[in-house]
C-alpha cells in the first residue's frame, strides 16, 4: 500500500498538462485511449531515418486538448536481454522511445501484453526505468507479482484518476509470480479482488489484453471479464491485442471498448487497416458523459507507420460498425465530419 501511495504523490506532478479550461467542463476530465503500439520490428528501417516521434505525427493535433494519453506499449524498450525461444515473434524498441512518447503527450501505458516480456527480465527491468525516466507511468507488468498488480493514480484538477491493467494472453511463462517478474494475469478472483481495491475515490480505467488477433468480435470471456471489472467497480473497460476494432458496449452506464485495434504497429498486415482513438470524458464522481471515436487509418504500406484520422464515408463506415448494437437508451449516437459521437445517458442505472 505504501507504494500506491509512493505513485500518486510522484506521478501526479508529472501529468498536469491538461487543454485549456474554456474548452472543458471544469469538473470534468478528458482522456485519450490509443490501441497497441509496437515501434519496432518492420517499423524499425522508418523510425531510424525518422525518428519516433515520426510515429505520432499523423494524430498529434488531435492528442493535444486532452489530459491523459494512454496506449498499449506492445514491446519492451531495451538493447538488453535474451529472446524468448519459444516464440516465432519478438519485439524489443530503443529506450529513447520513451521520450518520444512523453514528447507526444502519453502519460501512462499499459505494459500488459504479451510482448513485454520478450526480451526476459532485464529488457523488462530497462523499460521500467526508461518510463520512469521520461515521467511515464505504467501498469500491467513488474518485477513481482505485487509491483505488475499495483493501480496508477493520478490527480488531474481535482479530480483522482486510477488506471489497472490485466493481461489475458499467453505464453503463460510471462505472467508474474509472487517473486518473479512478468505481467498481471486477469482471472476472476485478480479482477474483482484489485478493481475493487482500486475504485471508489474517483474514475477508474482498466485495461486487458485479451481475445484473438484479427477477430471482429469479442470472445464470451471477454464480455464476462469486462461486464465483471464495471460490477466490481471500474468506470470505463478498454482492450487491446486483436489489432482489428471490436464493437463497444454500453453496460451498465459504462462504456466497454473490447478493441481499439493498433495505433502505431511495426507490421505489413492487409488485415489490420483500421485502428481507433478514443477521447473519453469523464466527471469527477467517475461517471463517463461522452466518448469521442476518431476512426483511424493504420494500412502502413499507405501511412508508413504514421496513423492518420480516418474522415468522411470511410471513416463513418468504421464508425458504424462499431456502434450499431449500442441501444438508443444507453446513449445518442452521431457522426460529427471526421469523428463520431457516443453521448451517454448518464441518467441510466449505475453499477454501484
Amino acid at each position: 500500500m505504501k507504494r500506491f501511495f509512493y505513485v500518486i504523490l510522484t506521478l501526479s506532478t508529472f501529468f498536469i498538462f491538461a487543454a485549456p479550461a474554456s474548452l472543458r467542463a471544469v469538473n470534468e476530465i478528458s482522456i485519450v485511449l490509443l490501441g497497441d503500439y509496437l515501434p519496432a520490428a518492420s517499423a524499425a528501417p522508418v523510425i531510424r531515418r525518422k525518428g519516433y516521434s515520426y510515429t505520432f505525427g499523423g494524430v498529434r493535433d488531435a492528442l493535444q486538448e486532452s489530459d491523459l494519453i494512454f496506449l498499449n506499449l506492445e514491446t519492451p524498450l531495451s538493447n538488453r536481454g535474451t529472446p524468448y525461444e519459444e516464440k516465432k515473434y519478438v519485439f524489443r524498441a530503443d529506450p529513447e522511445a520513451a521520450q518520444a512518447m512523453r514528447s507526444a503527450g502519453v502519460r501512462i501505458v499499459s505494459l500488459a501484453n504479451n510482448h513485454i516480456m520478450d526480451y526476459g527480465p532485464d529488457a523488462l527491468d530497462d523499460t521500467l526505468k526508461s518510463l520512469r525516466s521520461a515521467g511515464i507511468a505504467h501498469v500491467g507488468a513488474g518485477r513481482t507479482l505485487n509491483e505488475a498488480s499495483m493501480p496508477a493514480a493520478f490527480r488531474i484538477r481535482n479530480i483522482n484518476t486510477a488506471f489497472l491493467a490485466f493481461s489475458n494472453t499467453f505464453p503463460r511463462e510471462f505472467w508474474a509470480g509472487k517473486e518473479s517478474p512478468g505481467t498481471f494475469f486477469g482471472s476472476d478472483w485478480t479482477v474483482k479482488k484489485a478493481v475493487r481495491a482500486a475504485s471508489g475515490t474517483g474514475p477508474l480505467i482498466v485495461s486487458f489484453h485479451w481475445g484473438e488477433e484479427l477477430a471482429r468480435q469479442p470472445k464470451e470471456y471477454q464480455i464476462y471479464l469486462a461486464r465483471l471489472a464495471i460490477d466490481s467497480g471500474a468506470d470505463l473497460v478498454v482492450g487491446h491485442h486483436p489489432h482489428v476494432p471490436q464493437p463497444i458496449e454500453i453496460y451498465r452506464g459504462r462504456p466497454i471498448l473490447y478493441s481499439l485495434g493498433n495505433f502505431s504497429f511495426g507490421s505489413y498486415s492487409s488485415n489490420a487497416t483500421e485502428g481507433l482513438m478514443v477521447k473519453a470524458f469523464i466527471g469527477a464522481d467517475g461517471t463517463p458523459t461522452k466518448l469521442e471515436i476518431y476512426p483511424l487509418l493504420v494500412d502502413n504500406e499507405k501511412v508508413a507507420f504514421k496513423p492518420r484520422l480516418l474522415s468522411g464515408p470511410e471513416g463513418r463506415a468504421v464508425f458504424d460498425s462499431i456502434t450499431e448494437a449500442i441501444p438508443e437508451s444507453a446513449a445518442r449516437i452521431s457522426w460529427e465530419g471526421d469523428r463520431g459521437v457516443i453521448e451517454l445517458n448518464i441518467h441510466g442505472p449505475s453499477p454501484n
